[in-house]
């Protein structure tokens, strides 16, 4: 299986961070979902051109980012595969234009909200190492998560890997 790879941007102004509400299937039951905007990498897409695409498309707005904000590296992440690997990259945004009015479908609301808010409202399991991360003073910027290590490590053992 391939692996996945995500762009996603963390736009904060006055205190208040932008996020999307979206409807998806989680375990079988749809719900809304609120995130933070963004969303995989294309074949042949550069992580920020990801970002600015995915931000646009959700959001309505251009921006650019400023700065790395974390990084998440997961194995086994909704795949039955222990060794499939998932990166998402986690950035700091400045707005440069456009207009808060979200152009895809799947996006049923885009607003900013404060910290707080936000934490009621992110509450899905990965949402995890965001949490970790602003917790932490938002100064970690990797995370692994390993569903499954052991498993993980009998594949890459059984591979030759070390």
């Amino acid at each position: 299986m391939s692996e996945i790879v995500g762009a996603f941007g963390l736009l904060e102004e006055d205190g208040r961070v932008l996020l999307v509400r979206e409807r998806r299937v989680l375990d079988g039951v749809p719900r809304d979902c609120w995130d933070i905007p963004g969303g995989g990498v294309e074949p042949g897409e550069a992580l920020v051109e990801t970002l600015v695409r995915e931000y646009e498309e959700e959001t309505g707005l251009l921006v650019a980012p400023a700065g790395l904000a974390f990084m998440i590296e997961r194995f086994g992440f909704r795949s039955p595969d222990p060794s499939r690997r998932s990166r998402f990259f986690f950035f700091h945004l400045r707005r440069l234009g456009g207009t808060l009015r979200p152009r895809d479908a799947d996006i049923l609301e885009a607003g900013f909200r404060s910290w707080g808010e936000m934490r009621a409202l992110c509450v899905q399991s990965y949402h995890a190492e965001l949490w970790r991360w602003h917790d932490g003073g938002r100064v970690d910027n990797y995370f692994l998560t390993d569903r499954d290590a052991e498993t993980r490590h009998a594949v890459r053992t059984a591979s030759g890997a070390t």
